[in-house]
């Protein structure tokens, strides 16, 4: 038996060899070898931003400072940034920096709060701009921080062709593509069914406008 498990071990090491090119390391960190999804060249990760960002995290929430990846994104045109919580992700649109250095710090403020807000309650499902995230911004010290950003970017010239509208209160938006699922008005559902989806606030289409 004790030749056995010599002869397992001894082929366990030349397999990682092969892999690692030389004896396998005495520990594997995840954090340390983790990088952000990959999407071409769009993507580019900004040391001093990242840094900043935890410092600014670390006294408010300490395990999850060190997760935090920033960057920018060159894809982005309409959008000042994004926060990807399943990941704790922050990229922001390159704009920013053209607008102003204030722009930048507002929008990374803006977009760590929904982390943030994530981190506090755990696989909850959160409102976009609910009162968890305003009570992120608040520790982040941007209380009166608004849902959106009213910023001079690019429009993309996309028309919102299919027009929706809730039965219930009356609400209506259009979008550029077709629902595939079935949405219902969040405002309805929250006020009548404890925020869960709700088939009398099933958003209905009108009509489908024509393109510019």
């Amino acid at each position: 038996m004790t030749s056995l498990v010599g002869q397992l071990k001894g082929q366990l090491t030349d397999q990682l060899k092969l892999l690692f090119g030389h004896s396998a390391p005495a520990t594997l960190n995840p954090l340390s070898s983790r990088k952000p999804p990959s999407s071409g060249n769009s993507r580019k990760r900004d040391p001093f931003l990242e840094e900043q960002a935890r410092a600014l995290l670390h006294p408010i929430a300490p395990k999850l400072s060190p997760l935090v990846i920033v960057g920018w994104n060159s894809r982005m045109r309409t959008t000042a940034g994004v926060a990807i919580a399943s990941l704790w992700e922050v990229w922001l649109n390159p704009a920013l920096r053209e607008i102003s250095e204030t722009e930048v710090e507002k929008t990374l403020l803006h977009e760590l709060a929904h982390l943030l807000a994530q981190h506090r309650h755990g696989r909850r499902r959160l409102a976009p701009h609910g009162l968890e995230w305003r009570e992120a911004c608040c520790d982040l010290g941007i209380p009166d921080e608004k849902r959106t950003h009213q910023l001079p970017f690019e429009s993309r010239g996309m028309s919102r062709r299919y027009l929706l509208s809730c039965p219930g209160c009356g609400v209506s938006h259009s979008r550029v593509r077709r629902p595939r699922k079935r949405i219902a008005c969040l405002a309805c559902c929250r006020t009548h069914n404890n925020g869960s989806y709700d088939e009398r606030f099933r958003f209905q289409l009108l009509e489908r406008e024509i393109g510019e």
